[in-house]
């Protein structure tokens, strides 16, 4: 009687690895297929967000809204070095880390590198006019845009903020930092970039 019990223990725990086994791939290619991002990327030739044979990530294009709302895509910065900063003014380390990236934006010349503060626009808890408001009143000078749609927020897998995204000025990303940034790892970041 026992060894029957365990037999169908077995058994069950059997069949619910497999089911499981094929529910995990399933659902796996359902996210993945979900993630892709159907737009034109970085390298026609390159799948975005895949790993590259020299270990880099071809970042995936986004589409983003500027402050009058007229679209924005990153592969518009192709050609130069892009520090994507993803953000919300509801954020406490977003926002203690905003200072630096003020100072920094101040110190680099566009031509030299584009800084692009990302606000995660939800409409609900973030609008783009609460964002407005929270550069217009601590006197930031920053190039803001607006993730409305949640395109970049899907693309980049961000379920947590600040998160940094280095990506070189051929479209890989260099370096995917997530959490507060200092200004001095900022500024060094910066720099391996320009020198890429």
């Amino acid at each position: 009687m026992k060894n029957k019990r365990v037999i169908t223990m077995a058994l069950g725990f059997v069949i619910f690895l497999s089911f499981s086994y094929v529910g995990y791939n399933y659902f796996k290619t359902k996210y993945n297929e979900r993630s892709i991002v159907n737009e034109s990327d970085f390298n026609e030739e390159k799948v975005p967000g895949e790993l590259e044979n020299n270990g880099k990530t071809l970042a995936k294009d986004i589409t983003l809204y500027d402050e009058n709302l007229n679209k924005v895509k990153l592969s518009d910065y192709k050609g130069k070095p892009v520090v994507m900063n993803f953000w919300a003014s509801w954020c406490p380390p977003c926002k203690e880390e905003m200072p630096g990236f003020n100072e920094v934006v101040k110190k680099y010349k566009d031509e030299e590198v584009s800084i692009l503060m990302v606000n995660l626009t939800d409409g609900q808890r973030e609008t783009v006019d609460i964002a407005k408001k929270y550069i217009k009143d601590n006197g930031y000078n920053m190039k803001v845009l607006f993730d409305s749609d949640m395109n970049a927020a899907m693309s980049y897998n961000i379920i947590s903020i600040p998160r940094t995204i280095f990506i070189d000025k051929d479209g890989y990303i260099a370096e995917d930092h997530k959490g507060l940034i200092t200004k001095e790892e900022l500024e060094k970041q910066i720099d391996l970039l320009r020198k890429s």
